[in-house]
């Protein structure tokens, strides 16, 4: 016999969770008791719930694996919300284990310490599935098909709730174990229509997204893209699945820069995609006839109609689309058109570096870091011309918060991402407004021992804001900021911190950081006053 906590704690283990983020609360310390008798799991102890999240998710990113978060009914549950949105938006694998009251209590109205009504609704359109427990006999199973909706398919977080008094209760052990997979996969009926088209076609383009980088579909996109001699572009979180200088990368999908690459093509392949309005729709976008493959219809034919629509298992379905694709006699031209496009763009790219100060900024962090190594970025102007011109070598390079556009989530989840990998280098990038609604987690760093460098680019406003408000009505109001010293407030905790303001004195604080395996905070006193033209 073991309590249903043990039973919960034991299946994280053999699920293969190796770390978990939380803060302990009244409702939620039997989970707390179970977790200190299991030396397998490292707990970090966090400073606010949203945060705590970001770091489940940025550990999900970092290492494809499940993110796990643990928190506490009511409000501590609902601090959880903003970074589920950005999870479910980003296709992020995070599974939130929380509390309820007890279970005799939940909705009679009591006033139970804590009690929310119907508190999983809160949930409700912002996770694959949720999962509540009434009885701790089923905390195991439930347990288990939390961590496989959150993995399998296309990923995403879901909600996994226990009454605060079925945590104690004694349960017999069961035989839960990691779902094996269906290895017959069904495959559409649209499948020969999209081999026709493809085999039709003069020129292709593919266009990857979120989900496929999530499951790590890179090697069948550059094998796609180098069968068919196509570009390749990518939403912002997919830059990387194909190494940025390999010749078939052209980067960021809503470059306006990459307009002429795109409407020579006359076929369009979607992969793990949503083809979001903000991904180039609302700038003029506009696709060729369209392949798109997902595993639903959620997102197909939202913005950009779908000739063919590829519903399934994506991996089986790419896969089967690559054997099914013959030769093309034609090649050799593909190859030249693919080549001129690729010197077109190179020379479009270089004139935006030589007109743009931002990129010298980049370039810098570029260098500092090797191939492998990871950039977090914040939605802050010099984030923002990250997403379009930072060049990205690896999956999971370059990670951002796109799911919901939130602040204040590359620190949070930098720690994450550390944790996942923690021989990889990396560097967070966030702005002063994002930074004061994570700041408090320089205690985590310095408590769980975790470095790497975070900076934060002061210009005392929200530089986003203000930019639209004067785009818009040539004024600006309430944007203005009154900062502390960051560079105090990072000693303060206990971190390294210096303060430059150019690109040469970045990379010399970048190298010392770098070197040191310490936390450290750069201050960069900058105004980056416009937006990428995309």
């Amino acid at each position: 016999m073991s309590t249903g906590a043990e039973l919960m704690v034991r299946v994280l283990k053999v699920a293969g969770v190796k770390v978990v983020f939380g803060i302990p609360g009244i409702h939620n310390i039997p989970i707390y008791e179970a977790l200190r008798k299991e030396p397998a799991i490292r707990h970090i102890l966090c400073r606010h719930e949203t945060t705590a999240a970001q770091m489940a998710d940025g550990y999900a990113r970092a290492c494809r694996r499940l993110g796990v978060v643990i928190a506490s009914t009511g409000p501590g549950s609902g601090f959880n919300v903003p970074a589920f949105q950005e999870a479910w938006g980003s296709c992020s694998p995070v599974l939130l284990i929380t509390t309820n009251i007890a279970t005799s209590k939940i909705g009679q109205g009591l006033g139970a310490i804590h009690e929310l009504e119907d508190q999983d609704i809160l949930f409700k359109r912002i996770t694959k599935e949720r999962f509540l427990v009434r009885n701790a006999s089923d905390i195991e199973q439930m347990t288990q098909a939390a961590i496989d909706t959150a993995i399998s398919g296309r990923p995403g977080p879901v909600y996994l709730e226990v009454p605060t008094d079925l945590f104690d209760k004694q349960v017999e052990k069961g035989r839960t174990g990691p779902s094996s997979k269906d290895l017959d996969v069904d495959l559409p009926g649209e499948l020969e229509q999209a081999v026709d088209l493809i085999h039709q076609s003069k020129q292709p383009i593919i266009i990857a997204g979120t989900a496929a980088l999530r499951t790590g579909l890179g090697p069948e996109i550059i094998a796609l893209a180098e069968t068919l001699s196509a570009p390749v572009i990518t939403t912002v979180q997919a830059r990387g699945l194909i190494p940025e200088d390999h010749s078939h990368a052209f980067g960021y999908v809503a470059r306006k820069d990459l307009d002429g690459v795109i409407q020579s093509c006359d076929l369009g392949i979607a992969v793990g995609t949503r083809l979001r309005e903000v991904d180039g729709k609302n700038r003029g976008l506009r696709l060729p006839k369209l392949i798109h493959l997902d595993w639903d219809s959620r997102w197909i034919g939202k913005n950009h109609e779908a000739a063919v629509p590829l519903e399934g298992e994506v991996p089986a379905i790419l896969r089967a689309l690559l054997h099914s694709i013959e030769p093309d006699p034609n090649i050799e031209k593909r190859q030249e058109w693919l080549k001129d496009m690729r010197d077109e763009a190179d020379r479009a790219l270089r004139k935006i570096r030589e007109e743009n100060g931002e990129l010298h900024y980049l370039d810098v962090i570029r260098r500092a870091l090797p191939r492998n190594g990871v950039f977090v970025i914040d939605n802050t102007l010099l984030g923002y011309w990250a997403d379009y011109y930072y060049p990205s070598y690896c999956p999971g390079g370059l990670i951002a918060a796109k799911g919901s556009v939130t602040i204040g989530f590359a620190f949070a989840a930098a720690i994450g991402a550390k944790l996942a990998n923690p021989e990889t280098p990396l560097i967070a990038l966030m702005g002063d407004g994002g930074f004061l609604y994570c700041a408090q987690e320089l205690a985590t760093c310095i408590q769980s021992g975790i470095g790497f460098p975070l900076i934060v680019v002061n210009d005392n406003a929200y530089g986003a804001v203000r930019f639209f408000q004067h785009r818009f009505y040539k004024n600006e109001y309430e944007v203005s900021l009154t900062n502390p010293d960051f560079v105090a407030l990072a000693r303060a905790f206990g971190a390294k911190a210096t303060r430059v303001d150019s690109p040469e004195y970045l990379s010399e604080a970048l190298k010392t950081a770098m070197g040191s395996e310490e936390m450290w905070l750069i201050e960069v006193e900058a105004a980056f006053p416009d937006m990428p033209a995309g």
